[in-house]
C-alpha cells in the first residue's frame, strides 16, 4: 500500500513517491532531526537481525559513486536522497565510457570490502550533473572471503525467507538458477547494463520474467557492432566476455 505524504517512519517525514519496484516502494521523505531531505525504501518484508548486521558493514561503504546508506528501519532503508535520472540508452560510446569507468571503480570498492550488489541494473544507476551514482547496496551480499573456489557467503536474510533478489534481465545464470553469487554476478549485470547503454535494447530479450530468464540461460546477445558503427570491436569484445565468461562460471 502506497503511503501518503505527512506519514512518519520513526524520524521520517514521507513527502512524496519516487518510484516502485519488485522489492517495494521508493519515497523522498525529510529526516525530522537533521533537517535533511533523504530517500526511503520501504520493503515488502521484514527485515532479520542478520540483515541489520550486513545493513551496518555497507553503510561503512564511503565512495562518490555509491549512495550512501544512512539508516535502516524494521522494514525501509534510508539513503542519500539523490537529484539524477536513471541510466538510460543509446548513448554516445565516449558517455558510456566516462559512466562504465565510474561504476567500475565503485564496483571495485564495495568487492574490496566482499560485497555483491546483485541487482545492479538501469534504474539503479542514477546519472547526476557529478557523474553516476549506484543505488540499492542496501540489499547487497556480504561475503566472508575473496571470490574464489572456496568463496563462503553469510547466510542470506531475504533470499533465505523465499525472496528473490535481483531483477531478471540482469541477472546472472547462477543467480537465476538459485546458486550462490558473488562479484562476478555483477561483472554479468554490468555488461547487460552497458550492452543496453550503447543500443538502447536490452541484451537478452523476453516480455516476461521466464522468458527474459530462458534467454539468459540460453542466449547469446548480438553483437554490439550491429547496433552502431561507433562502437570500436575491442569494446564489443570485452562486454561480450562478461557475459560469456559469467555464464561459462555458472556452467561449470
Amino acid at each position: 500500500m502506497q503511503l501518503s505524504t505527512g506519514t512518519r517512519l520513526g524520524p521520517y517525514e514521507i513527502q512524496a513517491p519516487l518510484g516502485a519496484g519488485g522489492m517495494g516502494e521508493v519515497y523522498r521523505a525529510r529526516d525530522t532531526r537533521l533537517a535533511r531531505t533523504v530517500a526511503i525504501k520501504v520493503c515488502r518484508e521484514r527485515f532479520s537481525d542478520r540483515f541489520q548486521l550486513e545493513a551496518r558493514a555497507i553503510a561503512g561503504l564511503n565512495h562518490p559513486n555509491i549512495c550512501t546508506l544512512h539508516d535502516v528501519g524494521p522494514d525501509y532503508l534510508v539513503m542519500e536522497y539523490i537529484d539524477g535520472k536513471p541510466l538510460q540508452g543509446p548513448l554516445p560510446v565516449p558517455a558510456v565510457l566516462r559512466y562504465a569507468a565510474q561504476i567500475c571503480d565503485a564496483l571495485d570498492a564495495a568487492h574490496r570490502r566482499g560485497i555483491t550488489h546483485r541487482d545492479l541494473k538501469p534504474a539503479n544507476i542514477l546519472v547526476t550533473s557529478a557523474g553516476v551514482k549506484l543505488l540499492d547496496f542496501g540489499l547487497a551480499k556480504l561475503q566472508t572471503e575473496p571470490v574464489g573456489e572456496d568463496t563462503e557467503t553469510l547466510p542470506d536474510p531475504l533470499t533465505g525467507a523465499g525472496m528473490i533478489v535481483g531483477t531478471p534481465h540482469y541477472m546472472a545464470p547462477e543467480q537465476v538458477e538459485g546458486k550462490p553469487v558473488d562479484a562476478r554476478a555483477d561483472i554479468f549485470a554490468l555488461g547487460c547494463v552497458l550492452y543496453e547503454s550503447i543500443t538502447g535494447h536490452k541484451a537478452f530479450g523476453g516480455n516476461s520474467a521466464a522468458s527474459a530468464i530462458a534467454s539468459i540461460l540460453k542466449d547469446d546477445p548480438a553483437p554490439l557492432t550491429e547496433f552502431s558503427s561507433a562502437v570500436p570491436p575491442a569494446l564489443d569484445r570485452v562486454i561480450n566476455s562478461w557475459l560469456v565468461v559469467a555464464q561459462a562460471i555458472a556452467d561449470g
